[in-house]
């Protein structure tokens, strides 16, 4: 690439290393063919002062980004658990003999590139894919050809918005008037693309209101209300804001909205429906706090989120209601928007805050927690979408209100994130504690042809599984965990009599072997032995001994991994072996016929996939 190009993308941005990945993404969109080549990352580096190998590390890192050549239209199949269980194998094998290519591979007209990824955020719709960053689900081998037709007739556009109907955030959201909205609740009636709708239906009054009031008296708000974080931890928000340090130093509020958890979609949704709504929850946060910066820190995929969220913000400036002296007040705050990149491992929070500085997505050993040193190493506070939108409706109504719906210390409703088997999947806001029972008959409107209920996944990838016996257990924070599992961020994945333990448990394992940053040696290593593991029950070589193996090697991970993705393993494997470990004994016999391992075996271990 031209040095006057790369030039021109360092000036759009800003030369510090904190835009390095939106300059490499614009970059990336110039190159015509989504390559970033050595050439252009040492030129980068020259101009930016980095070392070449921070600038080599960084895009390496990242699994959006690629310096070998690829085409003008890159495919990405997902292949995590909610498309896995939904078919995504037949969209994999479709667009292979559609195309004469496997992953890795690109076409020799130089058109399309196949390649796997996890979760894309649409699994309500799955199985899905990406095309550069057009989304679309529902997939079939006949809707592949169709689709694909459409693209050898287009000109890689990175701005337009190609998305099909179906991944539409409003399209996601179970239509049942039995569910309890509150997030959700004017979703349909606001325009995210203009903020005079959001203002109309009651937006930016519960700003005005927290500026009557001192800091002190929001928090302590907030603490009333029982609020804790719906991203996964289930920590109390207003206790943590009490402990971002205080003083008059440069403080910031930070967002994560990376939403990588396999089966997880909800924040995407509000993002998508209700931007503003997430602008006053981070303002209000701001004020609590005394930051006057908040950064939204967004996985790369969701391209229309990027979008709404943009414009929200330019158009919250243009109102006043984000910058100097907001209302009127003593009050100035406004909001930034950082990328991902593709990597799990940034949706924790330390993780995350290097990669807003520019650097690889590791983790920071806690102590000092990012309440005293954050971003730039200055005190931030982190929360997730779902949480920080929960906050404008409590200041609004009140600590009391917010708690008359909810379970004994988890207070208010939950987004929980239907896929898998059902009849209906789809985004539902419940009060916290509904049963897996109530949502799969209610609201999933039963299993899919009429099968019968094997397990749900509850959680994402890093959550544990749910058999029968747990079919009345009320999902919410505390409950869950006292029985061994945890709700995460709202996943149900759930699961017929036709799902393979074994070849479901080999996806989770390949997915953590993918996503672990390598920082820590009980990860990096653990994963890909788990990851070996498991293959050899999916290709009928292992030995009973090698069930306890691997609860032996996750149990070690648990205790000795840095951050909780080398932890995690264990709960979905200890608990899948729990309800079904004779699948995995007869996956020790070398004559068991599983056409679920077989097809994964051949579809994803015959080819060498290209990272």
């Amino acid at each position: 690439m031209k040095s006057e190009d790369i030039k021109l993308s360092i000036e759009k941005y800003g030369n510090n290393r904190e835009h390095l990945m939106l300059i490499l993404r614009d970059l990336e969109n110039k190159s015509g063919k989504n390559v970033l080549d050595t050439a252009t990352l040492a030129e980068l580096a020259r101009q930016m002062n980095l070392p070449e190998s921070a600038v080599a590390g960084f895009v390496d890192f990242y699994t959006m980004f690629k310096t070998k050549p690829r085409a003008k239209f890159v495919i990405r199949v997902c292949k995590s658990g909610p498309c896995h269980v939904m078919g995504s194998i037949t969209i994999f094998d479709a667009i292979k003999k559609y195309l004469g290519i496997n992953v890795g591979e690109a076409t020799k007209d130089g058109l399309f590139y196949l390649e796997q990824c996890e979760c894309l955020g649409v699994c309500s719709a799955a199985p899905a894919m990406m095309i550069n960053y057009d989304i679309y689900g529902n997939l079939t081998p006949t809707k592949i050809k169709a689709i694909l037709e459409k693209y050898k007739k287009m000109k890689p556009n990175y701005v337009q918005e190609q998305y099909g109907k179906e991944v539409e955030g409003v399209n996601c959201i179970i239509d049942d008037k039995r569910q309890t909205k509150r997030l959700l609740e004017n979703i349909g009636k606001v325009d995210p693309t203009n903020i005079n709708s959001y203002v109309e239906n009651g937006g930016y009054s519960a700003i005005k209101k927290a500026l009557s009031m001192t800091p002190e008296q929001i928090i302590d708000i907030v603490k009333d209300s029982g609020l804790r974080g719906r991203g996964g931890a289930g920590f109390p928000a207003g206790v943590k804001w009490s402990f971002v340090a205080k003083g008059n130093m440069q403080k910031y509020v930070i967002c994560n909205a990376d939403e990588g958890e396999p089966g997880t979609y909800k924040d995407r949704i509000l993002m998508e429906e209700n931007p503003n709504l997430l602008i006053e929850g981070m303002a209000i946060c701001g004020y609590a706090i005394n930051a006057t910066i908040g950064y939204i820190y967004i996985r790369g995929e969701y391209r229309r989120s990027i979008n709404r969220l943009h414009k929200a913000i330019e158009q919250a400036r243009e109102k006043g209601y984000l910058g100097k002296n907001i209302f009127g007040s003593n009050f100035s705050f406004d909001v930034f928007i950082k990328e991902g990149g593709g990597a799990y491992v940034c949706g924790e929070e330390t993780s995350l805050i290097n990669s807003m500085e520019g650097k690889r997505g590791y983790p920071r050993f806690k102590p000092p927690f990012p309440g005293v040193s954050g971003f730039m190493n200055l005190p931030s506070n982190v929360n997730n979408v779902e949480t920080l939108m929960s906050v404008p409706m409590i200041i609004e109504k009140g600590a009391s209100w917010y708690k008359e719906l909810g379970s004994t210390n988890c207070y208010g409703t939950k987004l929980y994130c239907l896929s898998g088997n059902l009849n209906r999947t789809g985004l539902v806001e419940l009060p916290m504690g509904t049963t897996l029972r109530e949502i799969i008959d209610v609201y999933g409107k039963g299993m899919k042809k009429g099968k019968k209920f094997k397990f749900a996944q509850v959680g994402g990838s890093a959550g544990g599984i749910l058999g029968k016996d747990l079919l009345d257990l009320p999902l919410d924070i505390d409950q869950t965990i006292k029985n061994g599992v945890t709700l995460g961020s709202g996943v149900v994945l759930v699961c017929d009599e036709d799902t393979c333990a074994v070849d479901f448990l080999l996806q989770i394992l390949s997915f953590f072997e993918h996503e672990s940053c390598g920082q820590c040696v009980p990860c990096r290593v653990g994963t890909s032995q788990l990851h070996y593991l498991i293959k050899k029950f999916a290709n009928r070589t292992a030995n009973e001994s090698d069930i306890d193996l691997l609860l032996s090697k996750a149990t070690l991970m648990k205790k000795t991994s840095l951050c909780a993705l080398g932890q995690s393993p264990i709960m979905p494997i200890s608990t899948m072996i729990k309800y079904f470990r004779k699948e995995f004994v007869n996956h020790c016999n070398p004559r068991f016929k599983c056409k679920a391992c077989d097809n994964s075996l051949k579809t994803f271990y015959t080819v060498q996939v290209l990272h």
